[in-house]
């Protein structure tokens, strides 16, 4: 015997296949206008840059407040304050300070107008921190004391001028 034939009604595929492209358009007009409802509602978010001043001032009042120096952590206590003010460096002036050597450091300060004011105090600062974290000299806590003021002048004396300004404004209003 032959094998039967069925009749193939293409009337019935044809609505099927219309069927099956108008939900597809009618999805594709829904994502879209979700996505556009959505992307009206998304929220900006304001970031704030606090200035590296700042962050460094306040990084070295915490280090004070740990009196690493008064523990006998004295290799410690030199190896954070002067993290912190190459990583001061590199907010403030641009240049990769942490990954330097101190006479790169100095090498770079002597290039950067701003820093021409600190620039003898900070080859001071770096070779005193330098002589206790690698020759392990153990200097007088008079020493460790002015290593902190120094530090805090060489972030206070290299202010912008505008920061130092808008400040002046705030604390008279």
């Amino acid at each position: 015997k032959a094998p039967i034939k069925y009749p193939v009604d293409w009337l019935f595929w044809l609505i099927i296949v219309l069927i099956i492209l108008l939900v597809l358009i009618g999805l594709y007009f829904l994502y879209g206008y979700y996505k556009k409802k959505r992307a009206g509602t998304e929220v900006q978010k304001v970031v704030v840059k606090i200035p590296p001043y700042k962050i460094a001032l306040k990084h070295l009042s915490e280090l004070e407040e740990k009196k690493l120096w008064q523990q006998g952590k004295v290799k410690d206590y030199h190896s954070e304050v002067t993290g912190i003010i190459r990583r001061y460096f590199e907010d403030r002036f641009n240049f990769y300070a942490l990954e330097m050597t101190s006479t790169e450091v100095l090498d770079k300060l002597k290039n950067v107008k701003e820093a021409q004011p600190i620039f003898d105090k900070t080859r001071d600062f770096l070779s005193n921190a330098d002589l206790v974290k690698f020759a392990k000299f153990q200097p007088m806590p008079s020493v460790n004391e002015e290593m902190m003021k120094q530090a805090n002048s060489i972030v206070r004396q290299t202010i912008p001028m505008e920061s130092q300004l808008f400040e002046e404004e705030n604390v008279n209003a």
